[in-house]
């Protein structure tokens, strides 16, 4: 079973850079590309801290959100689902004891994805504030040297859903309701706060 085993794994590798690019610290990720975004906008000192306001606060209730779904449902991580694949209740699965993901596997349980509930908040509070969906962002990671660019909010949410996917330590149900979870949170932050004045 090669899956998206440390070793052995049958991703691309593509897939592989991919995935360590999602790899590191998400926050970091994107408070870069707002300041990147700032800049290239050419926003003023008042739309500036309204764009990092409305995105870090639809960051953090995304959080809080994704943090209570992770306790409230204790789902188990890939690691533990293949190594103890004997114990599921299912005749059909069978264990594999040496299977280890790319990237370690956090101690907390694996829905929903965390990095994931960031980007959707990311990406739905930078349409919504700035009015637009074109995103024209170029994000760095903090995992590995180099940049990535993305026009669109879709092709954003889709590489991380599929980076956490592809390091072994996300069931895509947890990427892909972590992205909603995150745009949720960004559509009641910015229907209810941050609204321009005037104009």
């Amino acid at each position: 079973m090669g899956g998206n085993a440390a070793t052995g794994s049958d991703r691309t590798d593509e897939e592989t850079a991919t995935a360590v690019f999602f790899s590191g610290n998400a926050q970091i990720q994107y408070t870069g590309a707002l300041i990147d975004q700032a800049e290239i906008r050419n926003l003023d000192i008042v739309d500036s801290a309204r764009l990092f306001a409305a995105v870090n606060t639809s960051i953090a209730d995304g959080l809080i959100a994704v943090w209570h779904a992770k306790l409230l449902y204790g789902f188990w991580r890939p690691i533990t689902a293949i190594n103890l694949a004997d114990t599921d209740g299912n005749p059909d699965t069978v264990p594999n004891t040496s299977w280890t993901p790319l990237l370690t596997t956090p101690p907390y349980p694996d829905f929903v994805s965390g990095y994931s509930g960031v980007t959707g908040a990311f990406t739905r509070s930078l349409q919504k504030t700035l009015g637009t969906g074109q995103l024209d962002v170029t994000l760095r990671s903090s995992a590995l040297p180099g940049t990535r660019h993305f026009d669109k909010a879709g092709d954003l949410n889709d590489a991380v859903i599929n980076a956490r996917i592809w390091l072994g330590i996300h069931f895509r149900a947890a990427d892909v309701e972590g992205v909603r979870m995150g745009q949720h949170a960004a559509n009641w932050v910015l229907d209810h706060a941050f609204q321009p004045i005037g104009g």
